[in-house]
């Protein structure tokens, strides 16, 4: 092998590893939002009046965050800035442990928190200012639901669920929508009105088993559907896996006021985080 013939395969080797590293983060993102979805599905049709035993629910809540866990750490290992890896792992460790061990749930709260805004902020510099912003409003919907949840503050649970629906709102910013994605927002949105006024309890019943959603105007609800539609349409048209992904955990993860809801939440706002970087 010649010498230009080496050197040539060493420029290649940081590309075939980015290859790799974005097949392994985008499996895991998207199996963590899979499982994620499977929970959705499952409390939603248990809480119908001909739904399933109730019995299946646990073990799929478990699963679900197990996986985004476990996804987590395989965004961790595979990160490259040392002190992102490390934020992603305090989050899937912590994440994992408060699976077997409740009594950490608000050491695991801090560390979900924490490692979260680790990648955001090493990230910061490299993202597009609205990008940013967007990411930002979802960390904060995530320290303060928490803190309502798991921290025991509940008089904020309210603020913390609108927040939270109101950065899956905003989550567009990240997804250049195109026109046709803006469509089928606006159409989700206006579903979500039409059927909330016309039957808002069973609104009301949906959004809070599915959603954990408590005391959020149905305005917010609708916007957050219409949000999320629009920015989950433009990644699928386009054939972005992993902001599909990310969209879906933040979305589907609903208010993030507990650790179940919260891993998911964090792997998400991480994926937006890291995506946009990697795009």
């Amino acid at each position: 092998m010649t010498a230009s013939a080496t050197a040539e395969g060493r420029r290649q080797y940081p590309s075939i590893l980015d290859d790799r590293r974005r097949a392994v983060v985008t499996g895991a993102a998207g199996v963590a939002a899979l499982g994620l979805l499977a929970r959705v599905l499952i409390v939603t049709l248990v809480n119908a009046p001909t739904g399933p035993t109730a019995a299946v629910v646990e073990p799929v809540a478990v699963g679900a965050t197990a996986l985004a866990g476990a996804g987590t750490i395989c965004f961790a290992l595979t990160e490259t800035d040392p002190v992102a890896g490390v934020g992603l792992l305090f989050v899937g460790v912590f994440g994992l442990l408060s699976l077997a061990v409740p009594a950490v749930a608000v050491p695991a709260a801090v560390a979900v928190v924490g490692g979260t805004a680790t990648v955001a902020i090493t990230r910061r510099d490299r993202l597009p200012t609205v990008h940013g912003v967007a990411i930002g409003a979802l960390l904060v919907a995530l320290a303060v639901c928490l803190a309502s949840g798991v921290g025991g503050v509940t008089a904020l649970r309210p603020a913390g669920s609108t927040l939270a629906l109101a950065a899956v709102a905003i989550t567009p910013a990240v997804a250049a929508p195109t026109t046709r994605s803006l469509l089928d927002g606006g159409v989700a949105t206006a579903a979500v009105v039409g059927v909330g006024l016309s039957l808002p309890f069973v609104v009301g019943a949906i959004t809070l088993v599915a959603g954990g959603v408590v005391g959020t105007p149905l305005p917010v609800v609708a916007l957050a559907a219409g949000g999320a539609v629009t920015a989950a349409s433009a990644a699928a048209r386009r054939r972005e896996w992993l902001l599909l992904a990310g969209i879906t955990l933040v979305a589907g993860a609903g208010v993030p006021a507990t650790l179940g809801r919260a891993v998911p939440f964090a792997l998400g706002v991480a994926t937006l985080a890291l995506q946009e970087v990697d795009r």
